[in-house]
C-alpha cells in the first residue's frame, strides 16, 4: 500500500463522518423538524432507531478500514454502495407509477463512481 493516505480517500471518509453525523442528529426529530426536514417513516423489518445505528456502526467501521487503508475498508464501502444502489431501484420498481421525482439513486451511484475511482490506491503494485 502507500505510505500516505491520498487526498480522494480522505475526502470518501470525510463524507461517511459526515452522513454518520446527520444519522445521528435524526435522532432528534425535534430539532431537526425546525429546519424544514421530515423524518423517514420505519422500514418493516427493523425500528428506524435500529436501522440507523446499525448504520452508524457500519460506517464507522467502514471508515476505519478506509483511513488504514485496507482492502477490506475499500471493498466494504463498494459493498454499502451497492446495497443503497439496489435499495432505491427496488423502490423506484415498486413505486414505478408514482409520478414523483426520485433523487435516491443518485448518491449511491455517485458513491460507487467515487469509491471506485480510489481503486488503484487499494490494490497492490505488482513489482518487477
Amino acid at each position: 500500500m502507500r505510505d500516505k493516505r491520498p487526498v480522494l480517500v480522505t475526502f470518501i471518509v470525510d463524507l461517511n463522518i459526515l452522513n454518520c453525523f446527520l444519522l445521528f442528529i435524526s435522532f432528534f426529530p425535534e430539532f431537526i423538524e425546525r429546519f424544514g426536514i421530515t423524518v423517514i417513516s420505519s422500514t418493516p423489518l427493523l425500528s428506524r432507531d435500529i436501522t440507523k445505528v446499525l448504520m452508524i456502526i457500519i460506517l464507522v467501521i467502514i471508515s476505519y478500514g478506509l483511513l488504514k487503508m485496507k482492502k477490506w475498508g475499500y471493498w466494504s464501502m463498494v459493498a454499502y454502495n451497492m446495497f443503497f444502489l439496489i435499495v432505491a431501484m427496488l423502490v423506484i420498481l415498486c413505486h414505478w407509477k408514482v409520478e414523483q421525482f426520485n433523487p435516491s439513486l443518485g448518491a449511491p451511484i455517485m458513491g460507487l463512481y467515487i469509491n471506485l475511482s480510489a481503486k488503484r490506491y487499494f490494490m497492490k503494485e505488482k513489482k518487477a
